[in-house]
């Protein structure tokens, strides 16, 4: 699904690093968020930018940035 950042926020937890993201989906009228672990999300997004969130059964496995002309 296609959502728009609303915050990232960095964490650690056992050594790994983490981020909890905030994200509207396009389609919505709540934001929603998701806990993954640094690999699973692009690096460096930014509230406002515009993500694919990719979800299995409901669970989210990974957030990527949109490219701007896509």
């Amino acid at each position: 699904m296609r959502a728009t950042v609303q915050a990232v926020m960095p964490f650690e937890l056992h050594g790994t690093r983490y981020y909890q993201v905030i994200y509207l989906p396009d389609d919505a009228d709540n934001a929603q968020q998701a806990r993954l672990s640094h690999d699973m999300v692009d690096t460096g997004l930014q509230p406002g930018e515009t993500v694919e969130v990719h979800a299995i059964l409901g669970v989210v496995d990974g957030i990527r940035r949109v490219a701007k002309d896509a």
